[in-house]
Order: C-alpha cells, then sequence, then structure tokens
C-alpha cells in the first residue's frame, strides 16, 4: 500500500505502471488497485469506478496511460492497495503517480 498526505479536493491521480524492458513477457506492473480515500486516517472509502491499471510497454518515453477520476473528492489520505498484477510472479509495482488536485480556496 501507498499512502499520501494531503488535504484538498482530488481530481485526477496519474498512473506510470512499471516498465522494466521484460515487461511484455513477464509482467511486473499493477492490474486492479483497490484506492481508498480518508480524510483522517481511520475510516477509509473506497473510490468507486477505478479501471484496470494498463499494462506497460516496456518501452523508454513511457507515458501515463491509467487515468483515475477521484471527481472532486474531499481528502487528506490516499490508500492504494494493488490486489493483481499483470505477470506471474509476486513481485508487483508501480513507476510513478502523479496526484491533480482541486485548490481548496478557504
Amino acid at each position: 500500500s501507498f499512502i499520501l498526505l494531503m488535504r484538498n479536493s482530488l481530481h485526477e491521480l496519474w498512473v506510470w505502471n512499471s516498465n522494466q524492458l521484460v515487461e511484455h513477457f513477464i509482467g511486473f506492473g499493477a492490474r486492479t488497485v483497490k484506492t481508498e480515500y480518508s480524510t483522517d486516517g481511520a475510516t477509509w472509502t473506497a473510490l468507486e469506478g477505478v479501471p484496470e491499471f494498463a499494462k506497460a510497454p516496456g518501452r523508454p518515453g513511457y507515458e501515463a496511460d491509467t487515468i483515475v477520476n477521484f471527481g472532486g473528492v474531499s481528502a487528506k489520505y490516499v490508500r492504494l492497495t494493488i490486489e493483481k498484477g499483470w505477470g506471474v510472479t509476486g513481485a508487483v509495482g508501480l513507476c510513478e503517480v502523479r496526484f491533480f488536485y482541486i485548490p481548496d480556496r478557504s
């Protein structure tokens, strides 16, 4: 699980999956990821409509190809739990994630 600390209205999460040269054959990237958010770190809400994470191409210059829409939910914490990967090994991971938010004006 990954946890991010912030306090804003979340817009989107862009994902770069694991992108090693052997990705096409072995698949170290995440496929299904439980995505949850919280305002206090104790009570978690599962985000609905999280798409399957795309398998990376295993080539340089890879651009984010999975976008998770948060729809403006208010959150201080986000937890990503990888449930299933693209490959046959137990080794699974992400390369990079970027959060986009709507700034609070208060």
